[in-house]
C-alpha cells in the first residue's frame, strides 16, 4: 500500500480523535491516573507526528 503524506496526515488525525475520545472515557479517579497519563502521552506523540508530517508535506516532499 502506497500512501501519500496527506493520507498519512488524515490517518494520524483519525488516531488523534480516537486517542482524545479514549482519554475522556477514562474516569478521573486515583486508580486511573496512570492510564490517563499514558493516554495523554499517546495524544502528545500523535500531535508531534502530525506537526512533523505537516512540515514535510508543506515543503513538497513525497514518499517513494
Amino acid at each position: 500500500m502506497n500512501l501519500t503524506l496527506q493520507q498519512i496526515l488524515d490517518k494520524l488525525r483519525e488516531l488523534q480523535g480516537s486517542a482524545m475520545d479514549a482519554y475522556y472515557q477514562i474516569p478521573e479517579t486515583d486508580e486511573n491516573e496512570t492510564a490517563r497519563s499514558y493516554s495523554d502521552g499517546v495524544r502528545y506523540e500523535i500531535d508531534n507526528l502530525i506537526e512533523e508530517v505537516e512540515k514535510i508535506n508543506n515543503q513538497g516532499y513525497t514518499i517513494s
